[in-house]
Formats: structure tokens, sequence, C-alpha cells
């Protein structure tokens, strides 16, 4: 089943993508960075051909009150617009738990809107109303910091960790329509104030924070439970302790990386090997006649030329686990090889790569490669 991700370079988009091309789906990343502007809406209409479900992950780059509220009317428009062209049968929405309590502010209040254009809509729909992303606390933080301080109200919030959203809305978005809302939130409640007392700690940030009932939260005023959602949420699994024990010791290990040197191998490169600090995350390296690419600091490698007509891979747009050949836009995803946009019919063929500290290299020799082992 052909599913595009609208906003598959994000967070949660990139994780959708993972998760659905791994169940064996055809997903499909749609971002502008791959040619897709759902605000123009240049390139929606020919990523949207023979797609069956649209999932829109996508957030407005702009948070002020009339710039947000213009972005998801217009975007939401254009999709259901092109949606309706393309025959797709399922469209799927990532929004807020308490969109339409808080309607004070202009954020919520645009997501209110982007709702309601879409259950007005003739496609099948299902909107699932996430509660605040465990990755997203250090910005409540920031949002809330006046000087050394910072102000927040002692409210309940329920956050979730990103894995367990798109989980979810991989879920969903495979399973019939819901035609109506799913709340998902956290395994465990907490107050705001005190949970981000115990995020900034475990960063050992110095800042206070100071309980303040009548504090603003993004622009509006809370009540106790205007964060957290009802009795009939799906809850994740992940919980706060253990993610943010994961999250600091990924911290520690980069300090200790930013300050330790790789290891280095005092050699003359072999025909299949590279130096890693050439290929940042998000880009290709041709070595030989193979692809090497960085995605989100995971390395892979594939077949160098396109299966269709041979075009350059390695000068292709690389849009998360996506790459879109330069000729005549195949796309690929290049951990697993599988073709996710024609005319390109063949998957590209895969091969082991390995890191040894600054050295990567590739599991075969690069003739085997070339002559398609």
């Amino acid at each position: 089943m052909k599913i595009v991700v609208v906003g598959g370079t994000g967070l949660i988009g990139s994780k959708l993508v993972t998760m659905l091309t791994r169940d064996g789906h055809e997903a499909v990343s749609a971002s502008r960075r791959s040619g897709v502007d759902v605000v123009s809406p240049d390139g929606l209409a020919e990523a949207l051909k023979g797609a069956s479900v649209v999932i829109d992950v996508t957030n407005a780059p702009s948070f002020e009150d009339a710039a947000v509220m213009k972005f998801f009317k217009t975007s939401t428009h254009n999709l259901l617009t092109a949606e309706a062209a393309a025959g797709v049968t399922h469209h799927v929405a990532l929004s807020v738990v308490g969109t339409e309590r808080l309607l004070h502010s202009g954020y919520l209040r645009a997501k209110c809107a982007q709702e309601r254009l879409i259950k007005e809509s003739p496609t099948p729909y299902s909107i699932i109303q996430a509660t605040q992303f465990f990755e997203f606390l250090q910005a409540i933080a920031d949002a809330a910091t006046h000087g050394t301080a910072v102000r927040l109200p002692p409210v309940h919030i329920q956050p979730i960790a990103a894995d367990d959203v798109a989980r979810a809305v991989a879920r969903i978005a495979t399973g019939a329509p819901l035609n109506g809302t799913r709340e998902i939130g956290g395994p465990e409640p907490f107050y705001l104030d005190g949970l981000i007392q115990r995020v900034l700690g475990a960063y050992n940030d110095s800042r206070e924070v100071i309980a303040d009932p009548h504090a603003r939260y993004f622009g509006t005023e809370l009540s106790q439970n205007s964060l957290v959602p009802g009795d009939e949420a799906e809850l994740g699994a992940i919980r706060f302790d253990e993610w943010i024990g994961w999250m600091v010791r990924i911290s520690d290990q980069n300090r200790q990386d930013s300050v330790r040197p790789a290891a280095k191998i005092d050699r003359p490169l072999r025909e299949n090997e590279f130096r890693v600090s050439e290929v940042p995350p998000g880009s290709v390296l041709l070595v030989g006649n193979v692809a090497a690419f960085n995605v989100e600091g995971g390395f892979c490698a594939t077949q160098a030329m396109c299966t269709h007509r041979h075009g350059p891979l390695s000068e292709g747009v690389i849009d998360g686990s996506t790459v879109t050949c330069p000729l005549h836009g195949a796309q690929f995803n290049v951990w697993t090889g599988a073709v996710l946009h024609g005319p390109a019919t063949e998957p590209l063929k895969t091969y082991a790569l390995t890191v040894e500290g600054d050295v990567g290299r590739v599991g075969v020799p690069l003739t085997q490669a070339f002559q398609g082992a």
C-alpha cells in the first residue's frame, strides 16, 4: 500500500517512514526538500498519484497567530483537494490534545480549524490528538524562561514519547478510517512544573522552576486538566524515567565524542573504505560504484546507479531515508533498496556497511558491486 507521509523529514514523519517501510508498505516522504510544497502546492499532485493513505504531520514555520492559521487552512485545503483528485481513501492528521479547550492559543485555534476542514471533507479520515512529546519538554522550559527562572503553572501533564506517537499513527493509518478522533498520551501523569524541573536537573541545567498558577503556556492560561487526555485515550508504553535515561546517555556520549578524537586508522584507505567525517548526516558519498548514505548518523550502502536509466544516486536529493534519482525522479529507501516511487520498478541492491572509528567500510569488493552481485 502506498502511504504518503507529508512532513516526512520531521521528528514524527521520519520515524513513520522508517516504520511503514519496515512493515512492507510503500512509504513516501513528501516535503519541500523532495519538491513537495503543501502551501504552493507544487509537486503535491504528482506525489499523491497511486496513494491510498496520506498522513499529515506537517507543522507551521511560524506560530504567529495569523501566519499559523493561514498555514494550516491553506495546507489542509490543498491536501484534501489533491487527495480527492488522486482517489486517496484515508486522510490521517496528527493534532494536539486539548485543541478544542484552549482556543485562546492562536496555534490551537489553527489546529481546530484544520480539524474542522478534515471533518467537512468527503475523504474518510482519522484525527489523532497527542499530548505533548517528551522531546518537546525542553522547548516548554525555554518558552517559559524569564532570566534564570522558569515560570510554569502547576497543572497536570501526561506527555508521550515520539516513538509511541509514531507507532500509534502508523497503526491507525494502516487500518480502517476512524471518521473520528483518537486521543493518545503517555503512560503516567505529572505536574508540569515538577516534570520540567526533573528534565532540567537531568541535564545539569541550573534554571529554577517556579510554580505560578497564572503563568501562561504559549500564550494561554491552563486549567488543571487542559493538557491531559480523556479516560478513553490510548496510552504509550515508554515511561519518562526510561526515556530521560536514554537521552542523558546519548547526551553524555555525544559530549565525550566531541572532546575525544575518533580512532584513526593510520594506513591508506582501501578501495571499499571512506572517511566518515566526509559524509555528514543527510548526505551521500560515491565509493567506487557504491553509494554510501548517512541517515541521521546511521550508515548504509546501495548500488550507485538508479535501476531505471542508471541515474547517479550520489547526485540525488536525500530526504530522510529516501533518495530521489536526479534523472527521472525515481525514489528508493536507502536502507532496504525498495522502490518508493516510479518510474523505477526494480529495487536497489544493498550492501553491508560497517564503521570503525573514522573509517566506513562497504562489505563487498567494489568490483563485485559493479557486476551486480
